[in-house]
C-alpha cells in the first residue's frame, strides 16, 4: 500500500529512493536484452551498474538523465549515438557522503552559498529533524548554478524526474536561513511527489491545457499546477515548524511568518484551479486529500 502521509518521513523516502534506484537497474538490464548483438557494449560493467542500483547504491543524478537521453535515442532507432552513450553511462561510479554539493563558476559564490548553506541544514535538524531526514535521504547532489542576469523570470531552483536525486538552486538568492530552508522544503517535495507518481501520474490534463499558478506568472499545465499547490503546503508546514520550535530570533520569526502566510494564500490558489480543473488519478486524489486536510486544520 502506499503511503502518502503529508508529514516528512525519513524511512518512506529511503524506500522511495530504494525503488527508484531499483526500477532504473532493472531497465538497464531490460535494455541489454534488447539491445544484445545490435550496439557494442561491455555486459559485464552495465550489469554491475544494474545490480548495485537495485541494491540501493546512490548514483548521481547524471546517471538517471543519460539513461533518460539513451531511451529517447534507443527509441528513435539512432544506433550509433545510443552506443557513445552507453559507454558515458558505463562511466558513472556511486557518490558517498550525499547530498554532494556541486560549485559555482565562481568561487567566492561557492563559498558564500556553502557557509549558508552548511548553517541552514544545521537550522533544519535542530527545528525539523524529520524534514533534514527527508532531504538527505531523496537529495544525492545540490547543484549551484547561476541564472542570466536579462531573464525576467527569477530562477530560484528546480529538480527533474529524469535527473532524480538533483536539486539546482540559484546561488545567488536565498540571502538568508530562512528562506533557504524554504526552498529546500520546496524541491525536495517536488522530489518526493516524482516519487509518489513513479507508477500512476498525479493527473491525466494534457500538456496542452494550461492554467493560472499561484507560483508562477506565466500559465502552466496542471500537473505543474497540482506540484506548485502541493508543494505551497509543505512549505507552509515548514514554516510553522520553524515557528514553533521557539528557536528563531525576532527577525527570523517575523520572515517565517510572512513566508507561511505567503504559502497559505498559494496553496489556496493553486487548490482552487486544481479543484475545478484537474483531471486527478487516484493516486493525485490520494496524495492531495492530507495537504487538504492539514491545511484545514491551520487556524484562519
Amino acid at each position: 500500500m502506499n503511503d502518502f502521509r503529508f508529514a516528512p518521513d525519513a524511512q518512506r523516502a529511503r524506500l522511495i529512493d530504494h525503488r527508484m534506484r531499483t526500477l532504473l537497474g532493472e531497465s538497464l538490464e531490460h535494455i541489454a536484452d534488447q539491445i544484445r548483438g545490435q550496439i557494442s557494449f561491455n555486459e559485464e560493467q552495465l550489469q554491475n551498474i544494474a545490480t548495485r542500483l537495485k541494491q540501493g547504491e546512490k548514483y548521481p543524478p547524471s546517471t538517471f538523465a543519460i539513461y533518460t537521453e539513451l531511451v529517447k535515442i534507443l527509441l528513435a532507432g539512432n544506433f550509433a549515438e545510443a552506443e557513445g552513450l552507453l559507454a558515458e553511462l558505463l562511466q558513472e561510479n556511486p557518490v558517498t557522503n550525499t547530498p554532494q554539493i556541486a560549485p559555482a563558476p565562481s568561487q567566492q559564490v561557492t563559498e558564500t552559498f556553502t557557509s549558508r548553506l552548511g548553517e541552514t541544514m544545521k537550522l533544519m535538524e535542530s527545528t525539523i529533524p524529520e524534514l533534514a531526514g527527508e532531504i538527505n535521504a531523496l537529495i544525492s547532489q545540490i547543484i549551484m548554478v547561476v541564472p542570466d542576469s536579462e531573464s525576467d523570470y527569477r530562477f530560484d531552483g528546480g529538480s527533474s524526474y529524469m535527473m532524480w536525486g538533483g536539486l539546482f538552486l540559484n546561488a545567488l538568492s536565498h540571502e538568508n536561513e530562512i528562506a533557504l530552508l524554504e526552498v529546500l522544503a520546496h524541491e525536495s517535495a517536488h522530489m518526493l511527489l516524482f516519487g509518489f507518481c513513479r507508477d500512476e501520474m498525479l493527473v491525466s490534463n494534457s500538456d496542452d491545457e494550461l492554467f493560472p499558478s499561484p507560483l508562477r506568472f506565466d500559465p502552466r499545465p496542471m500537473d505543474g499546477i497540482y506540484h506548485a499547490t502541493w508543494v505551497s503546503a509543505r512549505m507552509h508546514w515548514a514554516m510553522s515548524q520553524l515557528i514553533n520550535s521557539g528557536q528563531l530570533t525576532q527577525p527570523q520569526l517575523e520572515l517565517a511568518t510572512s513566508h507561511m502566510q505567503a504559502d497559505k494564500v498559494n496553496f489556496e490558489n493553486g487548490y482552487g484551479v486544481v479543484k475545478q480543473h484537474a483531471k486527478l488519478t487516484p493516486t493525485g486524489r490520494a496524495v492531495m486529500q492530507p495537504a487538504r486536510d492539514y491545511m484545514d486544520s491551520v487556524p484562519n
